[in-house]
């Protein structure tokens, strides 16, 4: 192609108003100014004016510190040292004794393997599988529907249900 045909080229139309153009940009600029006008005055009346209070110096902590904290360390070891080794109530009833700690570790080691087994051995939450389901609820029913249970020995299903 040659250069002169490059050069003759106009990015707009002749038809189009450059004055038209130019006064639609000064609107839009003129209402997003007005809209950020008009927001800054909404948040100035709405939101207090809070100064910020001039710094203060803190008042001395009411901290009460022994003047001998290796007597305190001392106090507090011996103190627990007994609690560990002697033998008291645990509770305000008198039903629950705490043991010196030394005849607690005597008595685990006794227990052997079973040292840490429950106290008391737990109970099933039901008697058979289908125990929940006796007890059901369907929706259509006020009763709860009756599952027939499972037959009690162990050999198969050799006897009869109702």
């Amino acid at each position: 192609m040659p250069v002169e045909e490059h050069i003759q080229y106009v990015p707009e139309s002749p038809g189009v108003d450059t004055a038209i153009v130019l006064w639609c940009a000064l609107a839009v600029l003129a209402l997003l100014a007005g809209a950020i006008g008009g927001l800054y005055a909404v948040y100035d009346y709405d939101v207090p004016i809070k100064f910020v209070p001039a710094p203060t110096q803190f008042p001395q902590p009411r901290v009460v510190t022994s003047q001998d904290e290796q007597a305190e360390l001392r106090r507090l070891h011996d103190e627990q040292t007994t609690r560990l080794q002697t033998w008291r109530w645990a509770n305000d009833r008198h039903t629950l004794v705490q043991i010196p700690i030394a005849r607690a570790m005597k008595l685990l080691v006794r227990k052997g393997k079973d040292a840490y087994a429950p106290l008391q051995p737990s109970q099933p939450a039901l008697s058979s599988p289908t125990a929940g389901a006796q007890n059901a609820i369907t929706p259509g029913s006020s009763a709860p529907a009756r599952v027939p249970a499972p037959p009690a020995s162990g050999n198969g299903p050799s006897e009869k249900q109702p």
